[in-house]
């Protein structure tokens, strides 16, 4: 094997490139699930999974889990050497339990430098370590498992419409300054299985069961994620069975580079909304991180006027921040929120980057 890779090393050095996913444009086209629910050949990747939960006994759970995969970018170079030399590509996961009426918030991230990893190119199978996202027996299902905090969840989460297909083309969104993502929604999913928890060895515990309801993105190409200082991303799930996805891209002043969103009906049509189709307005309060001095909006109100949507966002838990400086270099808050008004719904909301520009600074200029 050496007498084959030293060579080939030697040959891509003196030529200062390597095959990678970086170097033709990233092909576009057609969304084709379920296929399209394994990992691709794409220079970043995510899977994306929230959700609200209740216990038998009547208490509110949310948990999160992500897996990212990303290609090593060539033009980054350690010691002069491109980076996807040293390490093609990795996997991180991050994964939430919150305790929503006790109002505890637990995280985890790992990193396959540490855990075993994967992501399968012929179906939905990615994994960390013990962390897993697979393909359920029906297909169409998804079935999630997962330790963090104390909890060990074993969910399956069941589509309950139609999967939405965000931009236009269908699947195809634009992410403003930082390019095109292809972008697949299950936007409301049935959830059943058990939680085990907390205690000190969640295995020990003896399991309760859960129902609830959970939002899935999945979003891969070749978005550079650094053309932009941050975003804010809403996905709320509203008691009249319609969903609303909307997102901000914000700019170096604070102020928006893009925005756009989808509104999806209660029988599973995704309606493409504008920037002119929408508001969001922080509400005045706001939260600031005592582990990492970000501030961030703690309340909005969102208005989609064509359907009738008027509604309060506000979190179940203002500590639902995310520190994942270790894995990603991001920080971000990513929480849990209850939707009133016009609507009651619950729903989550991403706020990526304010310990870089803070939300009083943001709302001032």
């Amino acid at each position: 094997m050496h007498r084959i890779v030293l060579p080939f090393l030697t040959a891509v050095l003196l030529a200062g490139g390597v095959p990678s996913v970086y170097d033709q444009p990233y092909p576009v086209a057609p969304v084709e699930l379920p296929r399209d629910d394994a990992a691709h050949a794409a220079p970043i990747e995510w899977w994306y999974w929230v959700g609200h939960l209740e216990t038998a006994d009547g208490r509110d759970l949310a948990f999160q889990l992500t897996f990212f995969e990303a290609y090593a970018p060539p033009q980054l170079r350690l010691l002069g050497i491109p980076s996807n030399l040293l390490l093609e590509k990795g996997i991180v996961g991050h994964a939430v339990a919150a305790d929503l009426g006790a109002g505890r918030h637990g995280m985890a991230q790992r990193f396959d430098a540490y855990y075993e990893g994967g992501a399968s190119t012929e179906r939905l199978d990615v994994f960390v370590g013990d962390w897993r996202a697979t393909s359920a027996a029906d297909g169409v299902s998804h079935a999630l498992a997962f330790t963090v905090d104390g909890y060990a969840f074993d969910l399956v989460l069941t589509p309950a419409k139609p999967s939405s297909l965000h931009g236009d083309p269908p699947g195809i969104q634009s992410m403003g300054p930082g390019g095109v993502s292809y972008y697949v929604s299950h936007t409301r999913m049935d959830v059943r299985g058990e939680v085990r928890g907390r205690c000190a060895v969640p295995a020990a515990c003896a399991p309760e069961a859960v129902v609830g309801q959970a939002w899935f993105d999945h979003q891969w190409g070749d978005v550079r994620v650094d053309a932009f200082v941050g975003w804010d991303w809403f996905a709320l799930q509203l008691d009249d069975g319609a969903d609303v996805m909307l997102y901000l891209i914000r700019d170096a002043t604070g102020g928006y580079a893009a925005a756009a969103g989808s509104y999806v009906t209660a029988d599973g049509r995704t309606l493409g909304l504008a920037a002119e189709d929408f508001t969001i307005e922080p509400t005045g309060a706001s939260w600031t991180s005592p582990d990492t001095g970000a501030t961030y909006p703690a309340g909005w109100r969102v208005r989609v006027p064509a359907h009738g949507v008027d509604v309060r966002v506000a979190p179940r838990i203002l500590e639902q921040e995310m520190d994942t400086r270790a894995t990603t270099t991001i920080v971000y808050w990513e929480g849990a929120v209850a939707v009133t008004g016009s609507h009651a719904g619950v729903g989550f909301v991403e706020l990526t980057n304010y310990d870089r520009v803070p939300f009083a600074l943001a709302a001032s200029e």
